[in-house]
């Protein structure tokens, strides 16, 4: 890397930062109008308040990156072509695409920390974002969490489970439901408990058990007083666990999700359209600075403010084209890989037709 490349990246992640910075403050501020009732309705202190916003910090920043890096390019370009420096750098046979070169390089490695950044800090971050919502602004205690009603769980045979009430000190579930489900998605047999109650020795030991199989012509009706539930395999602490949020899971616990709930018959088209996105939504900050780079370059004077602009225009498009296609990925009208990646593929194209408009 030479002394020009090496300058030109300095000055982009510089400006970059300052225009995410900018962005983050702004769309913050937003939001603390909007949720000011929230807050007063919750009593909650200034440094709660705070605090908030601290931890939802990742999930802004990784919303408002793209929008960071192309208010970036257009600031540095236009200040190249205000003073006069742009022109005599083609002059001396440096190629315009050479110069892009150096922005695209550092946005793809932006988009690299970017995807590891979503796998192994975003996960957690936002755990502990709903908890400290839940318990500190909320005020809803922590010790009520030893008692949980109307569970759902999804075991990883496949198994759909129903609990009106387990109480995690007591080790107790009442009013159970299990069902089994074959390989057309109906249910073969469910099994019905009054109560169960588990011990490390040797698992649930279910109270008044009702077993109805219809995986045969005729519905075979089974019942016990009681029964050791060999069927369950998990412990009061993973049925008690809160069910993560698809933005609270890595990528492998995503995907280990989307195959349990397929085996439970469940429509996964939501949980999939975000599986791709973990994908392709860091490819949008290298294709938002490659069309902000072809825009900024058209520009007369380096017009400086037209380009934040611009920039802003490009991105929130961009924002407003993949929420859409998320939409219809949702919805069953789009396949979910096509739903994740179409924005891209249009606003590749476009960068494409852009930049061959460029005048090297």
């Amino acid at each position: 890397m030479n002394r020009i490349d090496r300058f030109l990246a300095r000055e982009f992640i510089l400006f970059a930062l300052l225009g995410l910075v900018t962005v983050v403050v702004i769309y913050d501020l937003i939001n603390l109008i909007e949720r000011m009732g929230y807050f007063l309705r919750h009593k909650s202190a200034a440094v709660e308040i705070l605090l908030y916003y601290v931890y939802d910090l990742p999930a802004t920043i990784e919303l408002l990156l793209p929008v960071g890096f192309a208010l970036g390019v257009f600031i540095v370009i236009g200040r190249l072509i205000r003073s006069n420096e742009l022109v005599p750098l083609l002059a001396c046979g440096v190629n315009l695409y050479r110069l892009f070169a150096v922005f695209i390089a550092v946005s793809a490695a932006v988009a690299a920390l970017a995807f590891l950044q979503s796998e192994l800090v975003a996960p957690r971050t936002k755990t502990r974002f709903v908890e400290y919502k839940t318990e500190t602004i909320e005020k809803r205690k922590a010790k009520r969490k030893q008692i949980k009603n109307r569970i759902f769980y999804i075991s990883e045979s496949g198994r759909v489970y129903y609990i009106r009430q387990l109480r995690l000190p007591d080790s107790l579930a009442l009013d159970w439901v299990i069902w089994e489900l074959g390989p057309k998605r109906k249910i073969e047999r469910s099994i019905r408990i009054r109560s169960a109650r588990y011990s490390s020795s040797q698992g649930w030991k279910g109270e008044q058990v009702e077993i109805h199989d219809f995986s045969g012509r005729q519905t075979i009706f089974t019942s016990y007083p009681s029964r050791i539930m060999s069927e369950v395999t998990e412990t009061p602490a993973e049925l008690g666990v809160r069910t993560k949020g698809t933005d609270e899971m890595g990528v492998g616990e995503l995907r280990d999700y989307i195959q349990r709930m397929r085996a439970a018959g469940s429509n996964v088209a939501v949980e999939l359209v975000e599986y791709h996105f973990r994908f392709s939504s860091p490819l949008i900050i290298v294709i938002v600075t490659v069309i902000s780079l072809a825009a900024a370059t058209m520009l007369r004077r380096g017009n400086i403010t037209l380009g934040l602009g611009l920039g802003l225009l490009v991105s929130f498009l961009y924002w407003g084209a993949l929420q859409a296609s998320r939409a219809f990925g949702y919805a069953g009208a789009l396949p979910p890989w096509l739903a994740a990646w179409l924005p891209n593929i249009l606003f590749s194209g476009l960068s494409g037709v852009l930049l061959a408009k460029v005048k090297r």
